[in-house]
């Protein structure tokens, strides 16, 4: 037990930061963050035997916190009659709904550019940063992004004519 938890420790902990400011980005809420960090951190130590199977703990602990921030997100929402949300479809949407379709979209980005503007917007990391977890040059990580950045662009406009 002692070893699982040094090697938990060793392993997962130097993550929170990112998950963190990863959590405070989507849900804009320091003490929020911080619930659906030690939340997730619970998970993980649960599911400590069948986390070794995984190859990249980063990823892996950052896609649980964006799935928990969009829980909380969920629950903020005001429950409301089926006839009234119909109504309420043609609305400019909330915050939270902005934000969920900007998840959406960069979803729908090639993964190495969605990978880069997670990196960029979400855990805040400068060019170099970007460059070094990508393994690519930083005029790699300008290209990436001015693409993403063309591309989202572009389903936004088409997500407005929609609408």
């Amino acid at each position: 037990m002692k070893h699982e938890a040094e090697q938990f420790k060793h392993r997962y902990l130097p993550l929170q930061p990112a998950m963190q400011r990863m959590a405070e980005s989507i849900l804009g809420n320091e003490d929020e963050a911080a619930d659906v960090v030690q939340d997730c951190f619970v998970t993980l130590w649960q599911e400590r035997e069948r986390l070794n199977r995984v190859v990249n703990c980063e990823a892996w602990c950052i896609t649980l916190v964006k799935r928990r921030c969009i829980d909380v997100l969920r629950k903020r929402r005001p429950t409301l009659p089926v006839d009234e949300r119909l109504v309420l479809e043609y609305e400019v949407p909330q915050e939270d709904d902005r934000l969920e379709l900007a998840m959406h979209l960069i979803a729908r980005l090639p993964e190495r550019q969605a990978q880069a503007v997670r990196l960029k917007h979400f855990d805040n990391a400068d060019t170099a940063a970007i460059a070094t977890a990508m393994g690519i040059s930083e005029g790699n990580v300008y290209t990436l992004l001015s693409r993403a950045y063309s591309s989202l662009k572009q389903m936004i406009a088409e997500h407005e004519k929609a609408r």
